[in-house]
């Protein structure tokens, strides 16, 4: 895993907790569990609810974004390259939408596959492309570049040779 710390600063940015935030100490005798993790029906029912309306359904993201924190039913493999558009200026609320579609469908991809801890790119931006064409009907002067040179890869049946060939550190489009 190439970045622990953009998944902490963004899995903190969705669930709109401040990546520093502590807990309050338990009062004294107090027997302390964990929280529930979600089970893998929960977190699909939240990832398809999400999916539905991406940039209006951000509350739906927690359940899928802690099974996967927690579960160790899957495993995502953040590659720098592949997530380069996480770096660059944008309105939070569409960095946060495509970044929890690609975890949710590399999940829902994994979880479909019954293949746990492989990870699946090509799923994740599957689902960050239709995440992006969801933000972009909603505002038309949105555009990552990466995102349009792999939407025109997804559309000539390339999406899987153009991650790989992100992946292995070529350049990407302008």
């Amino acid at each position: 895993m190439k970045s622990t710390l953009l998944t902490c600063a963004l899995l903190a940015l969705l669930s709109g907790v401040p990546a520093q935030a502590q807990s309050a100490a338990p009062a004294a005798g107090t027997t302390l569990s964990g929280p529930k993790v979600p089970s893998a029906s929960e977190a699909l029912a939240a990832w398809n609810e999400f999916r539905a309306d991406p940039l209006a359904r951000l509350d739906k993201t927690q359940p899928f974004l802690d099974f996967i924190r927690d579960s160790g039913q899957v495993h995502i493999v953040l590659n720098n390259d592949l997530l380069a558009w996480m770096y660059q200026p944008m309105d939070d609320s569409y960095k946060a939408t495509l970044y929890a579609a690609f975890l949710g469908g590399n999940m829902a991809a994994q979880l479909a596959a019954k293949a746990s801890g492989d990870n699946d790119d090509v799923a994740g931006m599957a689902a960050a492309l239709e995440a992006y064409a969801a933000v972009r009907k909603a505002h038309p002067d949105f555009r990552v570049s990466l995102f349009e040179t792999l939407a025109t890869a997804h559309g000539e049946q390339a999406l899987a040779a153009a991650i790989r060939n992100i992946e292995s550190g070529a350049p990407a489009a302008p």
